[in-house]
């Protein structure tokens, strides 16, 4: 499924990619949530091999929702318009949920490609497969662990009545939707160790647009959250996410307290540059 508003730049390469799939048993969702480009133009192009929904602009969640309630299958894959898949990705990913439990996430590693699709560099995720629900949950507290774009979702935590929530900060729909899966819905999550997207970094960059003001707004949920947990269970929760930090490597705590004093020296707009810097150029995993 995948949520589009004014994304012309980029939307043909990306439907391109989930046409070329290896695994042939998909339907392609495609919810243009009022563009005023020719985001509709290029989708009617492909209208005999994808559904195309149109609804007036109502943002990212809504899109999202609207495409959740039209789906079909066994599954879920929330798909960016800037992005490309790799032919056998959701080949991959859909071998690997079969043999999982059916409340099992599943996401992989990606590479990063700059504008015009060149490739610059891999990205890997932290292989978290070996740890318990609760000890994985601890470390999304920690902040987003997942690209969303490689991620494959079961169709039941919809069934189940999980949604996608309208907030305040766009960019931050994936983590809310991923923390609410593990804390409320109990859902595991599993690594695929695969280079499965093409994940490209744009200046038109929903998500790098504010970063500084995207952090703090993370910590705010993530705070939400927790104190909606039994009493209990919140300090359990807290405790260990305690625990984790101070154990963290010495590298993330660098960059933590370097985060703090930048922050507090120099303007939001010289931070968020620089943040942009280190995600763009220097950051290759987590």
């Amino acid at each position: 499924m995948i949520p589009i508003y004014n994304s012309e730049i980029f939307l043909r390469e990306s439907i391109e990619s989930v046409l070329s799939q290896t695994y042939s048993n998909i339907e392609i969702i495609c919810v243009n949530d009022g563009s005023t480009d020719s985001s509709l133009d290029i989708l009617n192009h492909f209208s005999d091999k994808i559904i195309i929904i149109s609804q007036k602009n109502q943002g990212l969640a809504s899109a999202l929702n609207t495409g959740i309630e039209a789906i079909s299958g066994r599954w879920f894959k929330w798909f960016s318009p800037d992005d490309e898949v790799y032919p056998s990705s959701i080949e991959q990913l859909v071998n690997t949920a079969k043999d999982l439990d059916d409340n099992t996430i599943i996401y992989s590693n990606w590479d990063i490609s700059d504008e015009t699709g060149k490739k610059l560099r891999s990205f890997t995720e932290s292989n978290y497969n070996d740890l318990s629900t609760f000890d994985f949950n601890v470390r999304l507290l920690d902040g987003q662990q997942i690209n969303v774009n490689t991620a494959l979702i079961p169709s039941l935590l919809f069934a189940r009545g999980l949604r996608m929530n309208t907030l305040i900060d766009p960019v931050l729909v994936d983590y809310d939707f991923f923390l609410r899966a593990g804390l409320f819905y109990q859902t595991k999550f599993h690594l695929v160790e695969k280079q499965l997207i093409k994940s490209r970094i744009h200046t038109n960059q929903l998500s790098h647009k504010d970063i500084l003001k995207n952090l703090k707004n993370l910590e705010s949920l993530k705070n939400e959250f927790l104190s909606n947990l039994d009493e209990n269970l919140q300090s359990q929760y807290l405790k260990n996410f305690k625990t984790y930090r101070k154990n963290r490597p010495i590298s993330k705590k660098i960059i933590e307290v370097g985060l703090r004093l930048l922050s507090a020296l120099f303007p939001n707009n010289i931070v968020n540059n620089l943040l942009l810097f280190y995600l763009r150029t220097i950051r290759k995993s987590r």
